[in-house]
């Protein structure tokens, strides 16, 4: 706190900042990460003044892991996860006599070239974050700061925040945007008065975190119980540690069910005890599903949990707080260096809401099924689900990959545009690899070149250099060849030769690669406008 002492009672000191982050979570701190590697001046504030160094989140997707590595994580990050794969890492559904009532398909390859679902310990990822901040000249950490005052003008934002120590002493700061990526309490929702739609989802939780002393093997690997005495999840949550959640029952209260004794007492019957594990973290939560009912006012924008929250069942919490960091990094960025209209930042909550209103939806859904406790609803669930076991067609798919909202940044009118895009391994010019290591990030033109068409026109190379971009052709004629048949299988269901692939990964547009340079041209109007005025405009009537 010696650097903060510099802010005296009454003194008028104002930091300027491209962007003020509200919130030194993981999303907080990833989209720090971004911004700051682009160049932005950011300022992160958090009202604790340690680092949380206990387990929370504890799953992320091949989705999430392709932002990791595209921000340069990947190579220090992978050794700290522990992914789902393997025919020994099933996830399963099972009834009060353990037979099995679903498994989801997990245990596979995700379309991003990283396992589909990968558990990981969230204070490894913090503490990464946090390195490679502090490696930034251009952002500033600064904890045991609470937001004391919000107040939007017309090309900045007015911040005041208070000590957590001593609420007297005082830190103004003017930061041209503001993101409120504070958490399920978010102060930056509530000054904002953005109300929430809650899908009156509400059941209490214990989170039990657990470090076994021995390795062991668990079949399932990942579980959910589905006893009416008692639904528990038990699933891994980063190498060599476990997590139990078990259900509060109606007749006990939170005060009951948050002890350690009442931890070591649920955790008996898996062999759990403290002479041969070790209690890391035991806390009751609520599980809701719930998502703000707007994400922008003026320039103050919101991520994360003070967005939306969702029920654990899915693991796409965090994964859903980190796509909104890309979402709003990509989109700040471009505005920010001159690139976009900021109407650009208006798609944003219109995009990312509706694709996170899918996932809550469908976690609060498989929520429902775990937490019932009538009999006869029991019953009627278990039946239902054995029957549908044995038809693989009705199988739970991974967690959807919905589209994303219309909010104009993406051409709508194209079936396969707002649509997560693929990563495999290429090479190129004698570099093999996963694409955007081997290519590039950023906005991709990626071509299947048809046979009697040259390599890629030399404007089309410039356009998309404009956007700060790349190209890569997968044709007879060109410059990638696609190794694993991930890009070939997936032009062949698209039925194209030309995708636009935005920074955030999600498709832009498609066409035949002859309309490639009226694609690269569609996405530079966009972004200076023109098409996000009108898709607004249908919005808004």
């Amino acid at each position: 706190m010696a650097e903060d002492q510099k802010y005296n009672i009454g003194e008028k000191i104002t930091l300027t900042s491209d962007v003020a982050i509200v919130g030194a979570g993981p999303v907080g701190l990833f989209t720090a990460l971004l911004l700051g590697q682009n160049g932005q001046s950011i300022s992160v504030y958090e009202r604790w003044p340690d680092f949380y160094p206990l387990p929370r989140a504890c799953t992320l997707d091949h989705e999430v892991i392709r932002l990791l590595q595209d921000a340069g994580l990947a190579d220090e990050f992978a050794p700290l996860l522990d992914p789902i794969i393997g025919p020994e890492k099933t996830y399963e559904f099972l009834d009060r006599q353990g037979e099995t009532l679903l498994k989801i398909d997990w245990n596979r390859p995700g379309a991003s070239g990283w396992p589909q679902v990968s558990m990981f310990y969230q204070p490894d990822l913090e503490r990464m974050l946090v390195r490679r901040l502090e490696k930034l000249p251009n952002v500033e950490i600064r904890r045991g700061w609470t937001l004391a005052g919000l107040q939007p003008s017309v090309d900045h934002v007015d911040l005041e925040f208070a000590s957590s120590a001593d609420e007297r002493v005082k830190a103004p700061d003017k930061a041209r945007y503001v993101i409120g990526a504070d958490g399920a309490r978010s102060t930056v929702r509530e000054r904002l008065d953005i109300s929430q739609t809650d899908l009156g989802f509400a059941y209490d939780w214990l989170v039990v975190d657990v470090v076994p002393h021995a390795e062991r093997v668990w079949k399932p690997y990942v579980a959910q119980y589905c006893d009416p005495a008692r639904p528990t999840t038990l699933v891994g949550s980063g190498p060599g540690r476990r997590r139990w959640e078990f259900m509060r029952l109606p007749h006990e209260t939170i005060e009951e069910l948050n002890t350690a004794e009442t931890a070591w007492t649920l955790l008996a019957p898996w062999d759990i005890t403290p002479g041969n594990a070790t209690l890391e973290r035991h806390a009751v939560y609520t599980f809701r599903g719930s998502w703000a009912d707007g994400w922008k006012k003026g320039r103050v924008l919101l991520a994360g949990d003070a967005a939306h929250l969702m029920p654990p069942f899915l693991g796409q919490g965090l994964c859903s707080g980190l796509r909104d960091a890309m979402a709003l990094s990509w989109r700040l960025a471009a505005v920010l260096r001159g690139e976009a209209s900021e109407a650009l930042l208006d798609s944003y909550g219109p995009e990312r809401s509706a694709h996170v209103q899918e996932i809550i939806q469908q976690a609060v859904e498989v929520g429902r099924v775990i937490c019932m406790l009538d009999a006869d609803e029991v019953a009627a669930r278990d039946t239902r689900m054995k029957a549908a076991i044995k038809d693989p067609a009705l199988a739970l798919k991974p967690p959807p990959e919905p589209r994303l909202g219309d909010g104009g940044a993406y051409r709508s009118h194209d079936p396969n545009a707002g649509y997560l895009s693929v990563q495999g391994r290429v090479r190129r010019y004698g570099h093999e690899g996963l694409f955007d290591d081997v290519v590039g990030k950023g906005w991709q033109l990626l071509l299947r070149s048809p046979r009697s068409s040259p390599v890629v026109d030399k404007s089309v190379q410039v356009a998309i250099q404009s956007l700060g971009g790349v190209v890569a052709d997968f044709g007879p004629h060109g410059d990638t060849v696609d190794l694993d048949g991930a890009y070939a299988g997936w032009f062949d269901r698209m039925g194209v030769e030309a995708v636009l692939v935005r920074p955030d990964l999600y498709v832009f547009g498609t066409s035949r690669a002859s309309e490639a340079g009226a694609l690269v041209a569609s996405a530079q109007t966009t972004l200076k406008g023109g098409r996000l005025a009108a898709a607004l405009n249908r919005t808004a009537a």
